[in-house]
């Protein structure tokens, strides 16, 4: 299929020389086949000699087979490549968890996980709710 493209390329650029000169207008930044207001006609003719056309349409033919035989290569490389490595645990994670560091089992399927958290400040104890310290005022005052 490709080669099929090649071949009709350098067949058109072969017969380039051949056909005959249009004209082309020039309208602001872009070109056109049919006049438009302003627009000035540029002349397109190829400056090449049959000869300099004719060798370029070789080098171009002789560049999509060049092209051609680097995919062949590298498809053949890629097919022989070795497979990619994956790395995995060596054994699956047991349903049922080892202690964690408090001494107490976690649940079942469950993992020890890390959690941070914040230093406490020197002389911070715990910190309860609302409810626990109005509970202990209430402990604290005499009743009267």
């Amino acid at each position: 299929m490709r080669l099929n493209h090649t071949i009709l390329a350098a067949a058109l650029v072969l017969c380039a020389p051949w056909s005959p000169a249009q004209t082309v207008y020039r309208c602001g930044n872009s070109y056109s086949q049919q006049p438009c207001p302003g627009g000035a006609p540029v002349a397109a003719a190829d400056p090449r000699t049959p000869a300099e056309a004719a060798h370029s349409g070789s080098v171009a033919a002789a560049d999509a087979k060049r092209a051609d035989a680097m995919e062949k290569a590298r498809l053949a490389q890629e097919k022989n490549a070795p497979k990619a490595v994956v790395i995995a645990p060596r054994a699956p994670v047991p349903q049922n968890a080892a202690p964690t560091r408090d001494g107490a089992h976690a649940k079942p399927g469950k993992l020890d996980q890390f959690t941070a958290q914040t230093p406490r400040q020197p002389g911070e104890g715990k910190k309860k709710d609302g409810k626990d310290k109005a509970a202990k005022k209430a402990k604290d005052k005499p009743d009267a």
